[in-house]
């Protein structure tokens, strides 16, 4: 599944924690970040209401702290005792690293050295690991996003008025489409932007869909001149082809660990495939032929980024049309199934078990994974 953001109003850590939510994320996952930040500091609510006639959650935080000024090094420790998996506390190490790196540039100083404002107090905090633990339970294969409505006018910031979009939100945008500059007040914040950037968000046109969900994000102004909401719509691929660019290059000078670690990479980033074949260079050299598969849309990108991890001086580039089936995992007696089908609206058909946990039900059985393989096969 892929999760598109549609920015329709504009873009804020509350309004992603609330699309979230209302798209069929789980609750509980709020409640144990909640029951893991210091006692008292901070509460939260969500509930139903609408924007212009539009229903959708608002999620609204309640601080206690009086301490708001905090540098990374204090926010980086807290985020460590939140009940995150290993990539959401990633992503939102990851949005307070952009936060840090924006305010340095916007008051010409180290990351490390930046005092956070408004983004380092305890509601920032909580909106950006919830909405980073929200998004991985969704467990999107890419995450598509619109342009990013900024709007216009002044914002009052601890340094007084600042322009709209504030410095540090400027900073962030750097490289991600904007729009929306006609509209009133401030449309994106620092750690709505912050969040985008660390799940590197997709903002290329994407290919056919079939959806499967849609939530709303409500922001906490209404203004006139357009819905103050975030649409977060849930879908697969359809089966229509995608063309996508192959880029492939012939690496005969770096260790299988170089090779193992940018293939990694390059997967985090969204590649759709990335792999290596043994091969040989000249004069008998063994060497690896990397071969990474993207959207033709992210082909620079992803070619700047081969030539930094793989220090390789040319890259060949082929453009291909690719036709996949939809593919999912679901559970089933207690193992996680790979699942595909063969059209648009067909059920899915469990193919084969995800090994991890095969593994897992067969150390509990006392069993080898082969043997339990070959018991699930004659049951079938």
């Amino acid at each position: 599944m892929r999760v598109y953001l549609n920015l329709f109003g504009g873009v804020a850590g509350d309004m992603l924690v609330a699309g979230l939510l209302d798209s069929g994320a789980p609750a509980e996952i709020v409640q144990s970040i909640l029951d893991a930040l210091p006692e008292g500091e901070v509460e939260a609510s969500w509930e139903r209401q609408t924007r212009q006639g539009i229903a959708g959650h608002y999620f609204s935080v309640q601080i206690k702290e009086s301490h708001h000024h905090r540098h990374l090094a204090d926010v980086l420790p807290i985020l460590k005792t939140l009940p995150l998996t290993e990539r959401a506390h990633d992503w939102a190490v990851g949005a307070f690293q952009a936060l840090a790196i924006a305010e340095g540039k916007a008051h010409d100083c180290p990351p490390e050295e930046v005092h956070f404002h408004e983004v380092g107090a305890m509601d920032a905090i909580l909106d950006i690991s919830t909405a980073c633990a929200l998004m991985d339970a969704l467990d999107p294969t890419e995450i598509y996003c619109s342009p990013v409505p900024v709007g216009h006018g002044t914002v009052q910031c601890a340094h007084g008025a600042m322009p709209i979009p504030a410095p540090a939100t400027q900073y962030l945008l750097e490289g991600l489409t904007s729009c929306g500059f006609d509209l009133q007040g401030e449309r994106a914040t620092p750690t709505g932007v912050a969040l985008l950037r660390a799940w590197n968000v997709n903002m290329t046109p994407r290919s056919a869909a079939i959806s499967k969900g849609v939530g709303y994000g409500l922001g906490t102004r209404d203004p006139e001149d357009r819905a103050n909401l975030l649409r977060v719509e849930l879908e697969t691929a359809a089966l229509d082809p995608e063309e996508v660019v192959e880029l492939r290059s012939l690496v005969d000078d770096q260790s299988g660990e170089i090779v193992g670690h940018a293939l990694e990479d390059l997967r985090k980033r969204g590649a759709k495939e990335a792999y290596v074949l043994a091969a040989t260079s000249k004069k008998g050299r063994p060497a690896f032929e990397v071969i990474v598969q993207v959207d033709a849309a992210r082909q620079h990108d992803f070619e700047r980024r081969m030539f930094r991890l793989l220090g390789t001086l040319g890259i060949r580039v082929t453009l291909l049309h690719r036709t996949r089936q939809l593919r999912g995992v679901g559970e089933q007696d207690g193992l996680v199934w790979k699942r595909a089908a063969q059209d648009p609206g067909q059920d899915m058909q469990a193919l084969k078990p995800e090994f991890e946990s095969l593994v897992h039900r067969a150390d509990a059985q006392g069993k080898t994974p082969r043997e339990l393989l070959m018991e699930l096969a004659s049951d079938a």
